[in-house]
């Protein structure tokens, strides 16, 4: 009799490559370009069509022979890494980005001869991040001056009108629309809202997620019979999570966290019947099986990008599993068009046992800990353990340990471990006998009889205990919230962060929204002499120790002017700003600037002016430097700082309290 032990966790070792996927054709029409989003549009006659987005177009390709892709037709967009498209009657929506000119509405009704655009509306906004479309309303989000929701009237297809523009959210990455309800992913704010609409003119905001630390919540879908939502989140913490949301005043996290085995970020999440259809990043294009959404299960996969299944932003963007064929898109932001067929695996079928990467399952407190298995067998269970083991921070692994189920719950079996401190890994596998005596573990290769499982697998699964905090950021730099420069000037952000309870620090640097740099504690922002200007940019820093983030944010004012850089970095006289933060508690940023090398002295003195310690002194270069002064050894109360060089003598006061 065969024993079937499902978690809510997904294999670590037989997720292959490709499963229970065929491609059927594919397209890159534009190898030059990049792709960014995907959709469906079907004929009323039956014939079905992929709309592409490369970065300077949509891309609309015939399917009627879907092995062998034709582009028909080729609307020119402005360049952008995003656009998203969706489909009202006859009509596609594109949105772009960053650099987007409003709203573009291309006509498809002469298809295949032709498409044509019949109309650009820019009267509501110019760029818009996504666009979503539900009995005859289009709601685009993410859009500037804001970052919140249009809802626009269709009844004109070539003409929308605003019925209203909602900002209670803040900024708003994605949405999903059903029964004049809106499911916000509010990015940043790490939780998902729920917006009632039955008034298209006054949206109401109805209830909230709980914020889950460190993740960006970018997108999701609802079950079919609208009662839960699954989410993606974009920043490789959780990646999916499964909320119930039968009443659409609470949030309730059913399944707190989907991963695949490989490194890789989700991206954008379909739902159709009992699956799931996901864009993966590198690892492609895959499918998750909802049959029960409190315990899902990944059964399929094709990957568009062999090359890596890495944390990078690359492979499959979007999914469309719409279309009467039964066809799936995937759209490849290197590669294009992807038409593939999923073939469900049998239904009754015993799936392998799955599992996510086992150190990305934590726990947030000090106290026992619930760990559950669905096991079941055609006969019954007879016997079911759990074997832990516990390796302290920087120790070695322990001895291995059973408990027996403290409740069963049908075929819910539930175990406790005992509490453990901070940064411990517990190492754990379940083992389940049944009446033939046929032993089973989870991972699969243990044995055993006495107790069941008592000769462990090769392989486990794990989790942390994270009592995590808040980082604190130290000191930045520039200290000011607001810095000018030409628009061929640069400036350097810097940071000084700490994690009090000793987490790996992230650093994410976006200008505008968009990711740069890379995971340092500095980002250079240069303006090209050829960009627009005046202007305003946005630099947002967050940094996050995986669960709680803190956020920086800088406005660069670019004028019209240009500056030699060399001129930039050499300021005109000598300045000390003010210190930031202040008062402040232990440490804070001093920075002056120099309009010539030259010998600096910076000091420190109490109110009386009796010198308190000499902070700096040496041959500087001309331009900005800066210093942190770490104060733990000093009293509270108020301090004067000094800084002389080449005769000039600059002073400014401080508040120190503890």
């Amino acid at each position: 009799m065969k024993l079937l032990l499902i978690l809510l966790f997904l294999s670590v070792t037989a997720f292959a490559q490709n499963q229970n996927t065929t491609l059927i054709g594919a397209l890159n029409p534009h190898p030059a370009s990049g792709y960014s989003d995907i959709w469906g549009y079907t004929t009323p006659q039956g014939r079905e069509y992929a709309l592409l987005t490369a970065r300077d177009a949509l891309c609309i390709i015939d399917l009627q022979n879907p092995a062998a892709p034709v582009e028909v037709a080729h609307i020119p967009l402005p360049y952008s890494v995003w656009h998203d498209v969706k489909v009202h009657g006859n009509y596609a929506y594109v949105v772009t980005d960053q650099s987007g000119d409003g709203l573009h509405i291309v006509d498809l009704s002469e298809l295949p001869d032709t498409a044509r655009q019949v109309a650009l509306k820019n009267n509501y906004f110019y760029n818009a991040h996504n666009i979503f479309i539900d009995n005859g309303y289009a709601y685009a989000i993410g859009t500037n001056g804001g970052g919140g929701m249009h809802i626009l009237d269709l009844s004109n297809p070539t003409n929308p009108v605003r019925t209203a523009y909602y900002s209670a959210s803040g900024y708003i990455h994605d949405v999903y629309v059903y029964n004049d309800t809106v499911i916000v992913c509010a990015g940043s704010s790490q939780s998902y809202h729920v917006v009632d609409v039955t008034n298209k003119f006054n949206p109401v905001k109805i209830s909230e997620s709980t914020a889950l630390p460190g993740i960006y919540a970018h997108s999701g879908w609802m079950t079919e019979d609208k009662r839960y939502f699954i989410g993606c989140e974009e920043f490789n913490v959780r990646d999916i999570t499964v909320w119930d949301l039968q009443d659409r005043t609470s949030w309730d996290l059913v399944v707190p966290e989907i991963q695949l085995p490989q490194d890789v970020i989700v991206h954008n999440l379909f739902i159709k019947g009992n699956y799931a259809h996901i864009s993966y990043y590198e690892a492609g294009y895959v499918v998750l099986d909802i049959t029960n959404p409190a315990f899902p299960v990944f059964v399929g996969r094709y990957d568009t990008y062999p090359a890596s299944d890495g944390d990078n932003y690359n492979g499959a963007w979007g999914a469309y599993p719409y279309l009467p064929s039964g066809n799936v898109l995937i759209s490849d932001m290197s590669t294009g068009l992807y038409v593939i067929r999923f073939d469900a695996p049998p239904a009754g079928l015993n799936q392998p046992p799955r599992i996510t990467q086992n150190n990305q399952k934590d726990f947030f407190t000090t106290g026992a800990v619930t760990l559950t298995a669905l096991m079941s067998d055609d006969s019954q269970v007879s016997g079911a353990r759990l074997h832990y083991r516990v390796i302290p921070p920087g120790g070695s692994a322990g001895n291995w340990s059973s408990v027996s189920p403290v409740t069963v719950n049908g075929s819910n079996y539930n175990f406790i471990v005992p509490g453990q401190p901070h940064l411990t890994k517990v190492e754990y596998y379940f083992a389940a006998l049944d009446d033939s005596g046929s032993v089973t573990t989870l991972p699969e290769g243990g044995s055993g009889t006495n107790p069941p499982g008592s000769v462990p697998p090769p392989e486990f699964y794990s989790y942390r205990i994270i009592i995590a905090g808040t980082p604190s950021l130290l000191a930045s730099y520039p200290v000011s919230p607001d810095t000018t420069i030409p628009k061929n000037g640069q400036v350097r952000f810097t940071v000084y962060a700490k994690d009090t309870t000793s987490l790996p620090l992230t650093y994410r640097w976006r200008l505008n929204a968009f990711q740069v740099g890379t995971n340092d504690s500095t980002y250079l922002y240069k303006s090209s002499p050829l960009s627009i200007a005046p202007r305003v940019d946005t630099v947002r820093l967050t940094v996050t120790n995986g669960f709680f983030s803190t956020t920086k944010m800088w406005l660069i004012n670019v004028t019209n002017s240009t500056t030699d850089i060399e001129d930039e970095l050499n300021p005109e006289g000598y300045t000390l700003n003010q210190n930031y933060p202040n008062p402040f508690n232990p440490s804070t940023t001093i920075s002056f600037s120099l309009p010539n090398a030259a010998n600096v002295k910076l000091r420190l003195s109490d109110i009386k002016g009796e010198e308190t310690k000499e902070l700096l002194s040496g041959y500087y270069q001309a331009g900005n430097h800066s210093f942190i002064l770490n104060a733990e050894g000093l009293n509270s109360g108020v301090y004067i700082y000094i800084l002389e060089a080449d005769g000039v003598r600059l002073t400014r006061k401080m508040i120190l309290l503890k």
